[in-house]
């Protein structure tokens, strides 16, 4: 941002004021008069403001030949004397005014120098703010993303025990269910057992009928005389072994009937197994997943 200077016109004005005044017009004195200005500026304006001026015109008396003479040369020396005091007093106003001047561009360029520095730090201090800002927004957006993380592995670990639980649950369900095939099974054995044991035993009743039969068919070719005095005995005999056929035959059918539903039962127990392992299986996946979830 460049700096304004200032005009011919204000220094002229000021040193027209302070000669006005009586007083000498510096480059301090206008540079004081102004309020403003580097000196090197009021230097060239006032060089140009003491070409313009005119020396004053003198009103002088009529005096007497030899007075104006003696007067004269007094003058002339008196003049001689204040050229030479002016000569070196301007000599040394120019040696000041240079060093002013150098001094007054040596401020400016330091000045220009300052103010670039300064608009380059406010530059960089909104820029960091703005960065700060930022910085303070992203903070709280990942705090935000923090919290929502830390509730969302909140849920997973009670997913994870609820899993947990279901695991155990139907892991116990499954052991249940392995023992009731295991206790299904052993039913079956037993009536299997119970069957082949009737089914030993009807064998056993055939045998003994049809032993019984031959024993009476030789009886009767023997004993025909004692035929009917036997014959209830005989048709006695071979109710019970009807009796006895039947009752095997039901208890047969108990038994065959008992291994079916135990049969139907271990075929139950076992679909009940498949389930069980399925939904293990299921449930391990998810728990797997979980953890995978979790670890990420």
């Amino acid at each position: 941002m460049s700096r304004s200077g200032i005009s011919f016109e204000q220094v002229a004005h000021a040193a027209d004021t302070l000669v006005g005044h009586g007083e000498k017009p510096t480059i301090q004195a206008v540079r004081d008069a102004i309020g403003t200005g580097s000196p090197n500026t009021i230097h060239r304006h006032l060089q140009q403001w003491r070409a313009t001026q005119a020396p004053a015109e003198r009103q002088t008396a009529k005096l007497p030949d030899e007075l104006a003479s003696a007067l004269a040369q007094e003058i002339e020396r008196q003049a001689s004397a204040a050229r030479a005091d002016a000569e070196a007093d301007a000599l040394d106003a120019r040696q000041t005014a240079d060093a002013l001047a150098d001094t007054g561009e040596a401020l400016e360029t330091e000045a220009d120098d300052l103010r670039e520095q300064v608009e380059a730090l406010t530059a960089e201090r909104d820029t960091l703010a703005g960065e700060r800002d930022a910085a303070q927004a992203d903070a709280e957006r990942l705090r935000g993303d923090l919290d929502r993380e830390r509730q969302g592995a909140e849920q997973v670990r009670q997913e994870l025990a609820e899993a947990r639980n279901r695991i155990t649950t139907l892991t116990e369900q499954r052991d249940q269910e392995h023992s009731d095939r295991l206790e299904a099974q052993r039913e079956a054995k037993t009536s299997e057992k119970a069957r082949i044991d009737a089914e030993k035993a009807l064998a056993v009743a055939e045998s003994q009928r049809e032993n019984a039969n031959a024993r009476a068919q030789e009886r009767h070719d023997a004993l025909k005389s004692e035929q009917q005095a036997r014959k209830a005995d005989t048709e006695a005999h071979k109710q019970a072994l009807v009796e006895l056929r039947d009752e095997w035959k039901e208890r047969l059918a108990a038994t065959e009937k008992q291994l079916e539903n135990a049969e139907k039962r271990a075929s139950e127990a076992k679909k009940a197994e498949t389930q069980a392992k399925v939904q293990a299986e299921a449930l391990s996946a998810r728990m797997e997943a979980l953890e995978s979830q979790k670890a990420t």
